[in-house]
């Protein structure tokens, strides 16, 4: 019991500082010109492409870290609970929030871009239901091997 709580735990704080880091590292790395259309609040092609792509890489990755820690998939169905509950109620807030009107001003720093920004409606969607699918794939499917025998 205590190792499938454990591992629905860690799996979750991995797949969280994974994800918060490498959004960080791209929004730092590239900057708001380099992922935002010009002038406007609108994500480019690489964000709409890179946002899907990690919150599923990031879900196939914590599925199979729960599976394999705990030694199961029933954890793994738990996780995948959580991360459509947490999901869902993160993308309530988001839909709460109005789109800001463009045009961008010049010169926006991230932290103001994040303050009054707001990600796509088909983005806050698919977060809870595309990762929490891929962690059930991930455990389930690519952390078979770890179940008890």
């Amino acid at each position: 019991m205590i190792r499938s709580i454990a591992a629905v735990v860690a799996s979750y704080i991995v797949m969280v500082v994974l994800i918060v880091g490498l959004f960080m590292g791209m929004w730092f790395g590239l900057g708001p010109d380099g992922l935002l259309k010009p002038g406007s609040y609108q994500g480019n092609m690489l964000i709409c492409v890179a946002a899907p792509s990690i919150t599923v890489a990031c879900g196939l990755l914590g599925g199979w870290l729960c599976a394999t820690i705990a030694r199961g998939g029933k954890p793994v169905v738990a996780l995948a609970s959580v991360v459509l509950l947490l999901g869902a109620i993160s993308a309530y807030f988001t839909l709460q929030k109005p789109f800001p009107v463009d045009p961008r001003p010049a010169g926006m720093t991230v932290q103001q871009i994040m303050e009054v920004g707001r990600e796509p409606t088909w983005i806050a969607i698919f977060n809870p239901i595309g990762g929490a699918a891929a962690v059930l794939v991930g455990g389930l499917v690519l952390g078979k091997g770890r179940r008890k025998k």
